[in-house]
């Protein structure tokens, strides 16, 4: 049996969705393990990591999601390597391939020496990474390969994700990194639906509520002049406007464009003439009680967010793996 060890550069890189294309790509069994919950979702009355879920679903696991992702990293109270490694046997299968998912940044828990780096050590795991193409990342994966070498790890190379320009591919070789894949953008992963929203952030309807299978494609924050914000929001289609419910401004500006949806924040109730507005125009507007930081980081994370059951997306994650990464090396 091989077990990978797939690890995030940065946060936002796109490791879920590589581990998933991975896993559905392998022609034979696949075990999935996660030691640090993130990314929390409702199943019915359990808190359960997002990432977990995922997995059990589209890998038809047996064991549930506190089974296979059954911790949370706290800097000030740690658990113990024997913990992670008493867990990962647990769950173990026989089968070919044992994929180990990291945090949103494989040195988390490196004050405690539970890193990515450290657990891929003792599981003996190949360790593979996952990045954007960012200058800053760049560097990074430069720095995490000079790291790796204080471990005893196969360290196997990098997975660029959402480019295919080749100039990071030659810059990252030359200094010595290998790049398993280049997977382009993928511009459908990113898109969401207004119901994906309402629910993200247990909003209510206040208009609208024939519209929420609406697309959203951009997230938006409105906390600008109205004159700004205007010429700023007509430059985008299929978008999702959050500002302060008292900001009946840049409310009405964003109805006047092309918005999927208003996401008012602060518990505060729309103007008259933003109701009837949005009602003319179809436009759903939600009311979240969240303030507009706390909303907009709910909602962004959405973009990220793969649901088992669409399986359109798990079709197009399945080939852009299988065309982009090379799979010999990893599944060797």
């Amino acid at each position: 049996m091989r077990t990978l060890y797939l690890g995030s550069v940065v946060e936002r890189s796109g490791k879920s969705m590589v581990g998933l294309g991975l896993a559905i790509n392998h022609p034979g069994p696949v075990g999935y393990f996660k030691p640090f919950k993130e990314r929390l979702i409702c199943e019915g009355e359990r808190i359960i990591d997002q990432d977990a879920y995922l997995m059990r679903k589209t890998l038809k696991l047996d064991q549930d999601e506190d089974e296979i992702c059954p911790f949370f990293y706290d800097l000030m109270s740690p658990i113990g390597m024997g913990n992670i490694i008493k867990a990962y046997e647990k769950v173990r299968c026989s089968c070919e391939l044992m994929l180990v998912e990291g945090t949103r940044d494989i040195t988390t828990g490196y004050l405690h020496d539970l890193s990515g780096m450290a657990i891929a050590e003792r599981l003996k795991a190949d360790v593979v990474l996952v990045s954007t193409t960012q200058p800053g990342d760049l560097d990074r994966i430069a720095m995490l390969k000079q790291l790796m070498g204080g471990y005893e790890l196969n360290f196997l190379g990098v997975i660029l994700n959402m480019t295919d320009d080749p100039a990071p591919v030659r810059l990252l070789e030359k200094k010595g990194v290998r790049v398993l894949g280049t997977i382009p953008p993928m511009e459908q992963l990113t898109r969401f639906t207004v119901k994906e929203v309402q629910e993200a952030l247990g909003a209510e309807v206040i208009v609208g509520e024939e519209r929420l299978d609406r697309t959203v494609q951009r997230v938006m924050v409105g906390a600008m002049m109205p004159e700004t914000a205007l010429r700023t929001m007509r430059r985008f289609a299929d978008k999702a406007i959050i500002t302060g419910g008292d900001r009946t401004d840049i409310q009405m500006a964003a109805l006047s464009t092309d918005t999927s949806c208003l996401v008012l924040t602060g518990g505060f109730y729309p103007d008259g003439q933003v109701v009837s507005r949005a009602y003319e125009k179809g436009i759903p507007i939600l009311l979240a009680r969240h303030d507009t930081l706390e909303a907009t980081e709910r909602v962004e994370h959405l973009i990220a967010r793969i649901d088992p059951d669409d399986k359109k997306k798990l079709s197009m994650i399945k080939k852009a793996v299988k065309d982009h990464v090379d799979l010999d090396v990893l599944f060797a």
